[in-house]
């Protein structure tokens, strides 16, 4: 992006019709108009110009983590592990499947194409579009916000870590056992007066454990970053960009690990390089996964722009019901028209997906969308009438992919529902009974999983019996 596009950029945001409700450092608080899909409220977000102005945005791995986590967790990309350069992508299922030799084989060919230094070494890291929800997390950053404008602590946190944590998930324990939007500790936790035990978890309280992740970063570590910038001398304020990341990473990986980063570096100065040798520094406990943590943090800040500056003042989190309500107001051809609906139907299965719509109104949508259809169907082509008379879906790989997309997101209730569509147009589908069998298992419902087990092998041994469409 160049300098002419950033301050594009960011003048957009101090457009008219843009409400900046205050200024916190350089980051200002604007406020937003959220329509979902039964609800509209004014909800308060943060933007940081300097993201933009200090080309943070920019870099490599702000650019490469935006697109892992836009990326579906089926997809892997092959990267240069100093600069996060991507180098290739490549099935997962694909990948994992490779022996040790052949997957080294395929690194040392890439290296040698794109003419990498001997020792560089390469990573292959998945796509966590599954995992980064920031459309769920809209009215939980805002509240959070507020509860660090009230306890006084910087409300740039707030947002940033509940944006990277878990995103739209509320009940999220780690491999070690932190839970919650902030991912608290349960040692910490009990510190600061949280309850958890066997049948009660505060941690997942958003209120409460906002107000403990509050204390726990302005306690232990914006107090202590400070010390350790003051030990070396080294200028700063805690307004800066560069300051909150080291801040991130105290939160993340502990002030100590963030010290010994510090002392081994002895930096001069803050900003972007110290953070290009700060990604390539392991010392203590702070190795690739705490050096990926500010990474995340910066490409998760400009996706979150990106999302909630699209529309102006306004954020749909319902992109089907925008483009269905505009289709209402314009004059289409009929193809125009077949195309436009197919399209509002490819975005309401988005949303469906995304979780910011529930099955019963996907379901309610897509009747409309039909009976538009059913409209138009008399004046289109006769080879093309049946595609827009059948019920949903009309394809059968169209719902199989939209069942297996909910299946990453764990939407199993929701995966058997639109999977048992397609049964009712395809009784003999043998792909529809394996999906069933996996969702029916991942729903701890084991009996109804071997059912369609059942079903599935003798789908696969009489392929004569399989629908067409």
């Amino acid at each position: 992006m160049n300098r002419f596009v950033r301050s594009l950029f960011i003048a957009l945001y101090l457009a008219p019709g843009i409400l900046i409700a205050q200024v916190s450092g350089t980051a200002q608080v604007i406020e937003k108009t959220v329509i979902s899909y039964n609800d509209t409220v004014r909800l308060s977000f943060l933007h940081d110009p300097s993201l933009y102005s200090q080309g943070w945005d920019t870099l490599g791995q702000t650019k490469f983590w935006r697109e892992v986590i836009n990326l579906t967790s089926d997809t892997c990309i092959i990267n240069v592990a100093s600069c996060r350069q991507p180098l290739q992508k490549v099935c997962r299922g694909e990948w994992m499947q490779l022996s040790e030799e052949e997957k080294k084989f395929i690194k040392d060919s890439l290296s040698c194409t794109n003419q990498l230094d001997a020792n560089s070494s390469l990573f292959v890291t998945s796509g966590k579009e599954e995992f980064y929800e920031l459309k769920k997390v809209l009215p939980e950053i805002s509240k959070a916000i507020h509860v660090f404008e009230k306890a006084g602590v910087d409300p740039w946190y707030a947002q940033t870590i509940m944006l990277i944590e878990s995103p739209g998930k509320n009940k999220v324990k780690s491999s070690v056992g932190a839970n919650g939007p902030f991912q608290l500790m349960r040692s910490v936790a009990r510190k600061y007066g949280l309850v958890v035990n066997k049948s009660r978890d505060d941690r997942t309280n958003l209120e409460k454990s906002a107000k403990v992740a509050a204390k726990l970063l302005s306690v232990g570590c914006i107090a202590n970053v400070k010390k350790y910038l003051n030990e070396l001398n080294l200028p700063y304020n805690e307004t800066d960009l560069w300051f909150r990341l080291l801040v991130l990473h105290a939160y993340h990986a502990g002030a100590g690990n963030v010290h010994c980063v510090l002392q081994k570096l002895q930096p001069q100065k803050g900003g972007i390089d110290l953070f290009t040798k700060i990604w390539q520094t392991e010392c203590g406990g702070f190795k690739n996964e705490s050096q990926n943590y500010s990474q995340i943090a910066l490409a998760s800040l400009s996706s979150f722009d990106e999302l909630i500056q699209q529309d102006g003042d306004t954020i749909f989190l319902v992109k089907g019901d925008k483009d269905f309500k505009h289709y209402h107001r314009k004059s289409y051809k009929p193809w125009d028209a077949f195309n436009y609906l197919n399209n509002c139907l490819t975005n309401y299965e988005n949303d469906l997906v995304d979780g910011t719509i529930p099955y019963d109104y996907f379901m309610k949508r897509v009747g409309q969308l039909r009976n538009e259809l059913k409209k138009i169907a008399s004046k289109v082509a006769k080879d093309k009438t049946d595609v827009l008379i059948n019920s949903y879906p009309a394809d059968e790989a169209q719902i199989l992919n939209l069942a297996g997309r909910l299946m990453k997101k764990q939407r199993f209730d929701d995966a058997i529902a639109i999977t048992k569509l397609n049964l009712e147009a395809r009784p003999n589908s043998g792909p529809s009974f394996e999906i069933l069998a996996n969702a029916y298992m991942r729903n701890g419902k084991k009996q109804l999983a071997a059912i369609y087990a059942n079903r599935s092998m003798a789908a696969r041994e009489k392929p004569e019996f399989d629908n067409k469409d």
